[in-house]
């Protein structure tokens, strides 16, 4: 008589998301090195977008619709994996670096941070200041970050009236002492899309700096080791001393039931 298994529901959605899970790890390790060589490309086409602005040349023409077409991808790139994810609640929190490349087009460059640190060449040659590509990704993200938001803010003001970020040199200017909370307030953006980018580049700049600060400190602290007061240091050498000891005398003490137990058994024999 044969008798049929039947699968709980239970059983059947945990299987379900099994597979997702899965597929969803391979959709991702095909596709991120894809995406993030694409957003290094991106990197240069806009740079040389910003400091050349030959906006009726057809190379520049080609160079915006590779940026607009970038964007859909990382776009549909994010939407799909937030359908298959199982945690959608915490998804764009953990997934914040995708989902600012979506949210502020001009900063999807930064999704090349994941070619560059995450199993990538810094991760991978880094001592142990950089393990795990924690600190280096902070650091080439400053980086990134002050390049794109002063092409960014010039962009946006180089074409403003009462604006005096002109040029490419005035806006790195800007981004120095932007980045350095110095703000002499020798220049400053004046539209809403150039003060949205400079605030956005604030926020993420102090975060990025206090990961490094953060990660510096713990890693010095981790090659020196805790350091213990004196009177404890003393009290353990101490303790050292008296275990060293009491280990002597206990083998004192062995060798002489040992030969006691000899002496013994000789004494029974000759009986």
């Amino acid at each position: 008589m044969a008798f049929m298994v039947v699968k709980s529901p239970s059983t059947e959605l945990k299987a379900l998301r099994a597979k997702r899970e899965i597929w969803l790890l391979k959709y991702e390790k095909a596709t991120s090195p894809v995406l993030s060589s694409l957003a290094l490309v991106y990197l240069v086409t806009f740079s040389l977008q910003s400091i050349l602005y030959q906006p009726a040349e057809t190379w520049y023409i080609w160079f915006t619709w590779f940026g607009y077409f970038l964007w859909f991808l990382f776009v549909v790139d994010l939407l799909y994996r937030f359908l298959l994810a199982d945690g959608k609640k915490l998804f764009f929190l953990h997934n914040w670096l995708d989902t600012i490349t979506v949210v502020i087009p001009e900063l999807r460059v930064l999704r090349a941070l994941r070619v560059l640190t995450t199993n990538g060449v810094i991760a991978k040659k880094g001592g142990s200041f950089f393990s795990g590509g924690a600190v280096a990704s902070a650091v080439v993200g400053v980086v990134l970050i002050g390049w794109v938001g002063a092409l960014a803010v010039l962009n946006a003001e180089r074409t403003a009236s009462d604006s005096n970020i002109k040029t490419f040199g005035e806006a790195i200017w800007w981004m120095f002492e932007t980045l350095t909370t110095v703000g002499y307030g020798d220049y400053a953006p004046v539209t809403v899309a150039g003060r949205t980018i400079a605030i956005s580049i604030m926020l993420l700049g102090i975060s990025l700096l206090g990961v490094v600060s953060a990660s510096l400190a713990a890693s010095l602290l981790k090659q020196k080791g805790p350091v213990a007061p004196d009177g404890i240091a003393q009290e353990l050498q101490e303790l050292k001393l008296m275990v060293h000891n009491l280990q002597g005398q206990l083998s004192t003490m062995n060798d002489a039931a040992h030969a006691q137990q000899i002496q013994d058994k000789d004494s029974s024999v000759e009986k």
